[in-house]
């Protein structure tokens, strides 16, 4: 099973005092596995505001779901 895994920090010190891209991913991967997924496509956004909808890899991540 593939999972897609969408990660995202908008400042440098997001990263530093909340969850880190790589924390993100972690994170997430393992609840992907205890669900059954054996492969990963990793979808990032660093730097990018969660308010812009228009973000590079969120957009990709919609084109590959439709």
């Amino acid at each position: 099973m593939f999972a897609a895994i969408y990660a995202r920090v908008s400042t440098e010190e997001q990263a530093k005092t909340g969850y880190s891209i790589q924390d993100q991913i972690a994170k997430c991967e393992e609840l992907a596995r205890e669900l059954g997924a054996t492969h990963f496509e990793h979808f990032i956004d660093d730097g990018y505001s969660g308010a812009d909808p228009n973000r590079p890899a969120l957009q990709r991540l919609l084109q590959e779901v439709a």
